[in-house]
């Protein structure tokens, strides 16, 4: 079967974004999602595509929009919607769904598994990480990490797979 993951960070109040920008910045996320995706495909929304801390995928990225997309980047493909994003990734072992919040919403439904990073604090925005279904997921791994010098607020790592 093949692994679908969403991957994302979330404050305690779910909020992922502010203004199409994390609201945050912590290093250790950045390099535990650049170590858990490194190779892998990437599909994300158009808003997550044209974000300025964008993330892009050394392998292809594929961009969910009914519009055109001017000047899209090398190994970056637009799709229509998720059937063919899915067919354009098949023979792929893992593919990672990077967001925004309609993009988790609608792949809530049919991902596997979920990498999430917890930044322990309340943070205002405009863009949330929809609610986990404890009937439906099943925490699996949860690593608690202190703030340090380079990483201002507690953190947790927690993985999730879906359960049955």
């Amino acid at each position: 079967m093949k692994k679908i993951s969403l991957i994302a960070a979330m404050s305690e109040n779910r909020v992922i974004g502010r203004h199409n920008q994390l609201p945050w910045n912590m290093p250790a996320d950045w390099q535990n999602f650049r170590r858990i995706t490194a190779g892998k495909p990437f599909v994300m929304g158009r808003n997550s595509y044209l974000a300025p801390d964008k993330l892009l995928s050394t392998s292809r990225s594929i961009i969910l929009s009914h519009s055109e997309i001017p000047d899209l980047c090398e190994n970056c493909i637009r799709a229509e919607n998720w059937e063919t994003a899915l067919s354009l990734l098949q023979h792929e072992p893992e593919i990672f769904i990077l967001g925004g919040q309609s993009i988790f919403e609608q792949a809530m439904s049919f991902a596997n598994y979920i990498y999430l990073t917890v930044v322990h604090g309340i943070f205002p925005g405009d863009a949330w990480f929809p609610e986990i279904d404890k009937l439906e997921w099943k925490l699996i791994k949860d690593r608690f990490y202190h703030r340090d010098s380079r990483n201002p607020y507690d953190y947790s790592f927690q993985e999730y797979i879906r359960a049955g």
